[in-house]
């Protein structure tokens, strides 16, 4: 050995002496401390050599610690059982819309539930499914105290609508009974505070229906005193009365323009046949007596007799004076005859005419007496409209300003009819769609029967010793190993 190497040992071995010396005056100092005890049992030094059994000690301690606890935790833990159920909440509202005929319409829309972003449905139904209120129904429903009932887990999954449930129980079928009634007791709070809504909204809105109903009811007292008063029922009876006036006064402009045309026909005919209208109409019925015809037969020969007998012989000739009597005697009863059928005077012009008689001449004759009766009923129709005309031009300037007055009371009494109506409405309809507040929830699957226990877990807890055991084992290690490395570093300073 050199000398070289002999001062580099005593240098270690003063070194040792000297960190040997600084520790045991720090052991000293923290006696008290555990943490120093611990240190002072395992530090390794020169004065110590035999520290294995110590670690040895330490390590079947702490080892027997951590397997005893998983030995015993297997043997003595009690079997539990978990029950798991889903939930769903739909995610959209309901709607309603109504219309009433001639009064209006009401219309109600639910939101979305997730469209506010500062409240989520899913979350307060998770607060309350493991609320108070909650556990305590389904724990009296099973007759137990909310302890023994335990409580349960809500797992909310992000980006859907879905609520998982779980809870433990000490045998299976208990763990599904107490499921079940947890699941009855949430829908039951649902149910209870969707009434509560409701009842409190209906109360608000039958106060509000109350003063909607007086102010109708008030509208329709004051339209039904003026429509007494007045004799006008509704603005329909007036406004059928200026339509009819319209209607009237078109009808008159028509018969006018037909008049005159039935008179222009009418003056042509009458030029045509050198008759008026009178006259044709007795030349018809003239020509139409088979008596009459017989009896101008008569008379035109008896005539003609006589203007040739007085032609050949003088006026006191026998023949003549015979044929003067027939003549007056066929007169007579020509002129007889033309009286009982007409009522004009007979003339010798009237003879003539009902000679011409054939079927054209009698045709436009015809004609005449037709446009000659169309005139005149046409003259009258107009006289007849003019005086209906006037009678409902008087009566609608009498109704002008109680008609106003009507329009104004309509149309308040709809107006009050309308608000009350959509008010009921809205009120029956918001009845409908219970789920405004608290959503539809819905059982996606059921709470099950589980068939084998959720702890103890024997896996979990062997991998937990398992892992424990390893990191003692690593800790004595470094332990074991520290002071070469701590030496390593104090010779680097």
């Amino acid at each position: 050995m050199t000398k070289k190497d002999s001062e580099v040992e005593v240098g270690s071995r003063k070194s040792e002496r000297i960190s040997s010396s600084e520790e045991k005056v720090i052991i000293s100092e923290d006696s008290g401390n555990v943490f120093a005890r611990i240190n002072q049992i395992l530090l390794w030094s020169s004065d110590n050599p035999h520290r294995w059994p110590r670690y040895l000690g330490l390590a079947l301690a702490c080892l027997g610690l951590i397997w005893g606890s998983f030995i015993t935790y297997i043997k003595v833990a009690s079997p539990k059982y978990k029950s798991e159920w889903t939930l769903i909440l739909p995610g959209k509202g309901m709607g309603a819309n109504v219309s009433l005929v001639d009064i209006g319409q009401t219309s109600t829309a639910a939101a979305s539930p997730y469209a506010s972003a500062s409240t989520n449905p899913k979350s307060n139904y998770k607060e309350f499914a493991t609320s108070l209120v909650v556990l305590r129904e389904a724990a009296e429903s099973l007759e137990m105290s909310v302890r023994e009932y335990g409580k349960p887990r809500v797992k909310l999954i992000d980006q859907t609508s879905l609520l998982f449930f779980s809870i433990e129980g000490s045998t299976p079928q208990r763990a599904q009974l107490k499921a079940q009634a947890l699941h009855q007791a949430l829908l039951n709070l649902l149910e209870k505070l969707r009434e509560d809504e409701i009842g409190q909204h209906e109360g608000s809105a039958l106060k509000a229906l109350e003063g909607y109903r007086k102010k109708l009811e008030e509208a329709s007292s004051r339209l039904l005193a003026f429509q007494s008063k007045s004799n006008l029922v509704s603005m329909a009876q007036f406004n059928e009365i200026v339509m009819s006036i319209e209607q009237l006064r078109r009808e008159k402009t028509q018969s006018i323009a037909s008049l005159k045309e039935v008179e222009g026909k009418r003056y042509r005919l009458q030029r045509t046949l050198g008759l008026s209208p009178r006259q044709a109409s007795d030349a018809l019925v003239l020509q139409n007596d088979q008596v009459f015809q017989e009896n101008i037969f008569a008379y035109t020969k008896a005539r003609q007799a006589l203007i040739t007998h007085k032609a050949k012989w003088g006026i006191n000739h026998p023949e003549v004076k015979r044929s003067y009597s027939e003549y007056i005697a066929a007169d007579k009863s020509l002129k007889g005859r033309f009286n009982s059928l007409v009522e004009s005077e007979f003339k010798e012009k009237e003879l003539l005419l009902s000679l011409k008689g054939d079927s054209t001449r009698n045709k436009l004759m015809q004609d005449l007496i037709d446009f000659d009766v169309a005139k005149q009923g046409l003259s009258k129709r107009i006289k007849s409209l003019e005086k209906l005309i006037a009678e409902l031009i008087e009566e609608r300037n009498r109704l002008t300003i109680p008609a106003s007055q009507l329009d104004e009371l309509v149309r308040n009494h709809q107006v009050a009819e309308a608000i009350f109506t959509s008010a009921l409405a809205r009120t029956d309809t918001s009845k409908s769609d219970v789920f405004v507040s608290y959503p539809l929830v819905q059982l996606l699957d059921a709470p099950n029967l589980p068939e084998r226990p959720s702890s103890p877990n024997k896996l979990l807890a062997f991998v937990g010793a398992m892992a424990s055991s390893i990191f003692v084992i690593i800790g004595l290690s470094l332990l074991w190993i520290r002071k070469p490395y701590i030496q390593k570093i104090l010779k680097k300073k």
